[in-house]
């Protein structure tokens, strides 16, 4: 679990939205057919291909996406297979000036590539060498980093109360960067077995963008190394070791109220609706730092409202966070939050002028619904009246008990 910005959020969050704009309403249709594919091709057995034709014809970018949703006892997992995967794509990529990344959503793990059509061919390679299995050779090394990286966070008063919320909000939630305990009894023979399960040809997806031949680009994206789905293997079996007690160095007094939001709000409202009342925070500040997030939990979501204040600001922050969805409501206008989903769009359209953006987003829209096409209805649904469904997830906010967790000095 991370905390995780208003914008990038979206792209966890696609829900359902008409498929098509009303009749008439060209512009939303023009705005959607930027997150539209030109082509996907589905051979059989695999991979699925979504092909943008866009940018110049020097730049191409690939983005792989396996679905990986780890146990409880195995949290971290995908954090272990991003690590050594980076670690492979770091080392080719560099040889002829290649972007390579790789990262973990809370539905799946990214492989992505980007550089020139000439060089498409050691693309894949890149590629099949961040999708091989994990190195038992190189596991202890990967599990250093990942404990560093855990531990890094658990100690800041932001990350210890991230978790402590997260474990409030959702009991048994998975944490994508694992626990003192799940990385202790994870070994490199189980970890093998997960990317066993999870890593066929037939379960990932591949968004490209760029002036090249789809039939071409499939061609070299054809073999990447996996297997055909199989039986899934035994998993070794795991000891619990137990989690040390959280230390973060506090010196002021934190405090974070979680809302889960329930599943009759689609995408739009709840991010226009963080929207505003991050905006509110900010046109009336306080002696304390506050914020807005909306989280990604599994497959539900959360908004949480945060914030840290030293004795003289305590009180006042308390108040605050407690008023703060019945503030937003008070100050609701249908053309503020018009221009909120403006705002939003324009980052969406902005972050999709490049071939590696456009991939990303709707990659990311497509890892979270299963949907290809839910990046397009999502900016259909922001040029829509969003108001009043603004207004009814606020009241039910200023109506509902949240989570409340907090870290005192």
């Amino acid at each position: 679990m991370t905390l995780l910005s208003i914008l990038a959020v979206w792209v966890l969050t696609l829900g359902e939205a008409p498929a098509f704009p009303p009749p008439g309403d060209m512009a939303a249709a023009a705005q959607a057919d930027i997150l539209t594919p030109d082509t996907v091709l589905q051979p059989p057995g695999g991979p699925t291909l979504a092909f943008f034709s866009v940018g110049s014809s020097e730049v191409v970018s690939i983005r792989v996406s396996v679905p990986f949703e780890e146990a409880v006892e195995d949290a971290g997992a995908g954090q272990l297979l991003r690590i050594q995967a980076q670690e492979r794509m770091n080392q080719l990529a560099g040889r002829v000036g290649v972007r390579a990344e790789a990262h973990r959503t809370p539905r799946a793990l990214v492989y992505q590539v980007s550089g020139a059509v000439d060089d498409l061919d050691f693309m894949g390679w890149i590629l099949r060498e961040a999708l091989a299995p994990p190195d038992a050779g190189r596991f202890d090394a990967g599990l250093r980093q990942a404990r560093v990286d855990l531990d890094r966070r658990r100690e800041t008063p932001e990350g210890a109360l991230a978790i402590q919320l997260l474990a409030a909000l959702s009991p048994g939630a998975v944490p994508l960067q694992g626990s003192p305990g799940s990385l202790d009894r994870m070994g490199p023979d189980r970890l093998t077995a997960l990317w066993a399960r999870t890593h066929m040809r037939s379960r990932i997806r591949i968004v490209a963008a760029g002036r090249v031949d789809p039939i071409l680009l499939l061609s070299t994206l054809s073999d990447l190394g996996l297997p055909e789905e199989g039986p899934s293997p035994q998993l070794p079996p795991v000891q619990d070791m137990g989690s040390p007690r959280l230390t973060p160095e506090v010196n002021r007094h934190w405090i974070a109220r979680g809302y889960a939001l329930n599943g009759r709000h689609s995408p739009a409202p709840q991010i226009l609706a963080a929207r505003h009342l991050g905006q509110v925070l900010r046109n009336a500040p306080g002696d304390y730092e506050a914020s807005v997030e909306l989280w990604e939990i599994g497959r539900q979501r959360a908004l949480v409202l945060s914030g840290a204040a030293y004795n003289r600001g305590l009180t006042a922050l308390r108040s605050r966070l407690e008023r703060l969805p019945g503030e937003g409501l008070a100050g609701l206008t249908e053309d503020g939050i018009d221009a909120l989903a403006a705002e939003v769009r324009t980052e969406l359209r902005r972050a999709a002028r490049t071939p590696w953006g456009l991939a990303d987003l709707v990659g990311q829209g497509w890892d979270d619904t299963e949907r290809i096409e839910a990046g397009s209805e999502l900016l259909v649904s922001l040029r829509a009246r969003q108001t009043e469904g603004v207004r009814n997830l606020l009241e039910e906010l200023a109506a509902a008990s949240p989570v409340v967790q907090e870290l005192r000095p």
